[in-house]
């Protein structure tokens, strides 16, 4: 009797279908890409490297050793069967749905680059991640355009990501991190400031965090309001550089703010208050479509965190492998991690350079260089002579 083929195999690689090349000493069928060569058994060989990656993952996300990870405690052998995992690089799919929140922030790395991240709001599910220098408008623009526009963003303040927010999702509404104003108060008037002045409004910043309804953040806004009244000229004074030659400030302007560093906070809390950043997540109407954040630390102890702490754990690795150690922990922290997924024959069968790429370097991005040394001048002949 004769049985139904097996229904025809495409390539990973070029993605042509493959033909039936012969049986494995255990039976299992093997097939081959006319195209490319590719040999494969499939089912089996697929199955295999997605355990040997999610042994890659429990080692490199996790606390424990290569040895513990290795079923027979060969950390080296872990290392050498799990070495082509480096080449998977995952990437996280543009979310289709609105999201109600979505925080942003860009946490800094070693040799000088920094992820900004996008989270959900309520649940925390990463939304995506932009590798970039600095925390620019363009870097954040780069990753908002490629999730839908929330109803609110919460965000540390950046400017860059707030001229983002405005430009890519102008109808969204910002709100900013209660926990990073206060600790923009305590940059300008200190833990404990000297002037009567700083005292009473550090204590309206330190207030921020205990508001839980609209009738407390009325209350404040008058509260901050009232410290204005009080202080307007006090905070009005102006030193001119005639009367203080000594300062270096002098050799540079006129005169300058008296108390700045006062004045800019107040400015500060009082703009934020103005325009709606401060308590937005207690308005009805955004409340309505579910909670609204007012701090960030969802997205700082639940992704930056791990972030610094698998970089801290595996210290020495290589930069590229820095990068993808952190592309990891974003990609785990998704709403459908599937690592399994993301493996290509690619990865663990690189293909191979035709002859003229091997002689030349052409198509590999890398330069060929030599030796530098002459043989010829090395091994320089010397005639042997003898003294008799």
């Amino acid at each position: 009797m004769r049985t139904k083929s097996a229904k025809a195999k495409k390539c990973p690689v070029c993605g042509r279908p493959m033909k039936k090349n012969g049986r494995t000493a255990k039976g299992v069928q093997r097939w081959k890409c006319a195209a490319c060569s590719l040999s494969s058994t499939m089912p089996q060989e697929n199955a295999g490297r997605a355990r040997q990656l999610d042994a890659f993952l429990g080692w490199l996300l996790g606390r424990a050793s290569q040895s513990a990870c290795d079923a027979n405690g060969d950390s080296r052998a872990l290392r050498k069967r799990t070495a082509w995992c480096w080449n998977v690089r995952p990437v996280i799919p543009p979310p289709m749905v609105k999201h109600h929140t979505v925080m942003a922030d860009g946490t800094y790395m070693n040799h000088g680059w920094c992820l900004v991240i996008a989270i959900d709001g309520e649940s925390g599910e990463v939304l995506g991640f932009q590798w970039c220098s600095n925390g620019s408008k363009a870097a954040y623009m780069a990753l908002f355009s490629r999730i839908p526009a929330p109803d609110v963003l919460i965000t540390d303040g950046l400017r860059g990501a707030e001229s983002a927010c405005n430009e890519a999702w102008p109808a969204a509404r910002i709100q900013r991190c209660l926990v990073h104003v206060q600790r923009n108060t305590r940059t300008d008037l200190t833990s404990k400031p000297r002037l009567e002045a700083g005292k009473e409004l550090k204590k309206l910043s330190d207030g921020l965090t205990k508001i839980r309804d609209a009738e407390a953040a009325a209350r404040w806004g008058e509260a901050l309001n009232a410290w204005h009244i009080r202080w307007r000229e006090f905070i009005a004074e102006r030193t001119f550089a005639k009367d203080d030659p000594a300062n270096p400030k002098a050799s540079k302007q006129e005169w300058w703010w008296t108390h700045q560093e006062l004045r800019r906070c107040y400015r500060r809390l009082e703009r934020l208050f103005r325009e709606g950043k401060l308590f937005a997540f207690l308005e009805p109407k955004l409340t309505a479509a579910g909670p609204v954040a007012r701090t960030t630390n969802r997205l700082e102890g639940g992704v930056n965190s791990p972030l610094k702490h698998v970089l801290l754990d595996h210290h020495g690795l290589p930069e590229e492998h820095m990068r993808r150690a952190c592309e990891w922990v974003c990609y785990m922290k998704s709403g459908n991690p599937a690592p399994g997924s993301l493996i290509r024959a690619g990865h663990w069968r690189p293909a191979r350079p035709s002859p003229v790429e091997e002689e030349t370097g052409a198509g590999t991005g890398a330069p060929r260089y030599g030796t530098g040394i002459s043989w010829d001048e090395f091994h320089a002949h010397v005639s042997w002579r003898s003294d008799d």
